[in-house]
């Protein structure tokens, strides 16, 4: 995966990373080919949250706090169907998961995610090729292909602060959300 780019919008840095984007960062004014390691976006269709999402009862990757876990769902969950997708409790094409962090963090690979992010039978890579600086009050949204157990796409958004502690403001993190998903250049449907 190569990432993208970010961007600051309202005070917030917003960014994403695709699998088998071509590097297009070479200065050449000629398209790069096409990577044969990119996903085809058009097969997927549904979706389903991993499984430390449906745990009710799980809320050490959302700062301690339940309400908080179940609002930032709720955004993933409105622009999901916004974007398309038709959610499935279990099956999906993808598997969703977020998790936040409220100090800086460098993520090069599934051990800085925490145990217990991923279950034992999620064996979701994460492409540690790369790696995701995240500033403090972070959201990191990621999509696998289910079925190939591989992280398709990722987007998050940083600076999620009131002073020096993570805002759980329903209103801001709903639009950081939503600023995740305007990097996410695909739909489930034909629109």
């Amino acid at each position: 995966m190569v990432a993208t780019g970010c961007a600051q919008q309202s005070g917030v840095t917003v960014g994403s990373d695709q699998a088998g984007r071509a590097n297009t960062a070479s200065g050449s004014m000629y398209p790069a080919p096409a990577n044969p390691n990119s996903p085809d976006f058009s097969q997927y269709k549904t979706y389903s949250w991993s499984s430390q999402i449906t745990n009710s009862q799980n809320s050490v990757f959302f700062l301690n706090d339940l309400l908080f876990k179940t609002m930032v769902r709720d955004a993933v969950e409105h622009e999901m169907a916004a974007k398309g997708y038709t959610y499935q409790p279990t099956g999906g094409d993808l598997v969703v998961n977020f998790r936040s962090f409220d100090q800086p963090t460098e993520i090069t690979s599934n051990d800085n995610l925490g145990t217990g992010y991923w279950d034992s039978t999620e064996p979701y890579a994460y492409a540690g090729e790369r790696k995701v600086q995240l500033d403090k009050g972070s959201i990191l949204l990621q999509m696998i292909d289910r079925k190939k157990g591989v992280e398709i796409w990722h987007g998050y958004a940083s600076g999620l602060t009131d002073g020096n502690v993570f805002d759980k403001n329903k209103d801001k993190v709903y639009v950081a959300v939503g600023q995740i998903f305007k990097e996410y250049n695909h739909r489930a449907d034909k629109l």
